[in-house]
């Protein structure tokens, strides 16, 4: 078996190649996810820098930078009129101007992705050239993408309130964050992510190419790649819990605070996790525990990681394992290793917003990786691939 596996799976990495160049479906898929990833990267620095209330209007013809010196009055009055009072110093017209061009370019990168998934999948529609099992996938991925266009249009207007009615006149507005906004818009973005990326690996390795993998191992290998696999599953719902909490950190601004590695201070487990009422607001609102989740499932994840790592380099699993297997098995855990890493680095650092845009894409890295390992693993499925092979069938016909 050992000795046939590189030649079948060179054979499979050849067809692979080969779905690459035959059409246009793969490319695109595999961009598009790549504009989302870039997209989510570049909305970790419009938050960092506050400067996602400064256009509390949706008018896409009017999406530049102020040209003149009035216009970028007008555009601070309006910042500093909702924002002032959620910044830690206060902020310049200069600083606003240099901070800015990320709130910019992210809208803009938004809009450049919108229009690269939908213009190519009208034609494609029509021109009825999608697969039948990418169907259901990319109308789930325009659906997501329509809530989170909403989401995202809506955050700023609902989040940001003025103050509430006070004796002095003179007191600012303040930001009253309304948590789950920036968490909700930042996990549509990764399900539009793993979508596109998950549909794009179906089409470049369709399930044919799984079931003659499946017909070369023998059972007792079969089942040892399939619990890795399901490892892998569980793996990738851990990574994505993981970055949900994390948004919510960021969220809450709360890595400004507790910024060493690995204790919180001077404590391994800080002080006040649950001193807010109700409860449950400290899962959301309360620095102490909300940054204390997203250590300890990021901690929690890289062992994980680690340990299926382990597994899968076990000489008997190894060995067997199809080249991109391996390679997507390694990069995961090189995603994981590095992500982790960067965390920490970017909390004792202060969160540097270079810093902090790569933590952001290392995030979709991570789940870009583990579904990968997933999908070239889905010929070790304990149920086998009965479904997907009618499915398959199904769509031939048609």
């Amino acid at each position: 078996m050992k000795r046939y596996s590189a030649s079948w799976t060179s054979d499979m990495l050849k067809k692979s190649k080969s779905s690459m160049t035959e059409s246009p479906l793969p490319w695109w898929l595999f961009g598009t996810a790549g504009l989302v990833g870039i997209t989510l990267t570049v909305g970790a620095a419009a938050r960092l820098t506050r400067t996602g209330a400064s256009t509390l209007y949706w008018k896409p013809r009017f999406m530049h930078s102020p040209k003149t010196e009035s216009e970028w009055h007008d555009e601070f009055d309006v910042y500093r009129d909702f924002c002032a009072r959620s910044q830690r110093t206060p902020m310049t017209l200069e600083d606003f101007k240099r901070n800015y061009k990320w709130e910019l370019a992210h809208r803009k990168l938004g809009q450049l992705t919108a229009l690269s998934f939908v213009v190519p999948l009208t034609y494609f529609a029509v021109k009825n050239k999608i697969p039948i099992p990418a169907q259901a996938p990319l109308a789930l991925t325009a659906a997501l993408g329509a809530t989170q266009l909403y989401v995202g249009r809506d955050m700023v207007e609902k989040n940001v309130k003025p103050a509430r009615k006070s004796k002095n006149r003179d007191e600012e507005p303040m930001f009253e964050g309304a948590n789950f906004f920036l968490p909700v818009h930042s996990a549509l973005s990764l399900a539009n992510f793993s979508l596109l990326l998950w549909t794009g690996l179906g089409i470049v390795s369709p399930v044919s190419r799984a079931i003659t993998v499946r017909g070369l191992m023998t059972p007792g290998v079969l089942k040892e790649m399939g619990e890795v696999r399901k490892h892998f599953l569980a793996l990738t719902g851990l990574a994505a819990g993981t970055a949900f909490a994390g948004s919510l950190v960021a969220e809450i601004d709360g890595g400004r605070e507790f910024q060493t590695f690995p204790k919180m201070g001077d404590h391994w487990i800080p002080h006040g996790l649950f001193e807010q009422k109700p409860w449950l607001r400290n899962f959301h609102d309360n620095v102490a525990l909300v940054q204390f989740d997203h250590r300890l499932l990021a901690l929690t994840t890289l062992a994980a990681y680690t340990a299926v790592f382990m597994k899968a380099g076990k000489p008997r699993i190894w060995s067997n394992l199809p080249e991109d297997a391996k390679r997507a098995i390694m990069l995961a855990f090189a995603a994981v290793s590095g992500q982790v890493f960067m965390g920490a680095t970017m909390l004792v650092n202060e969160v540097p917003t270079s810093l902090a845009m790569v933590h952001q894409g290392g995030a979709a890295l991570v789940l870009g990786s583990s579904l990968w390992a997933v999908h070239s693993l889905r010929f070790a499925r304990p149920g086998g691939l009965l479904g997907a092979a009618v499915a398959a069938a199904a769509s031939k016909v048609t």
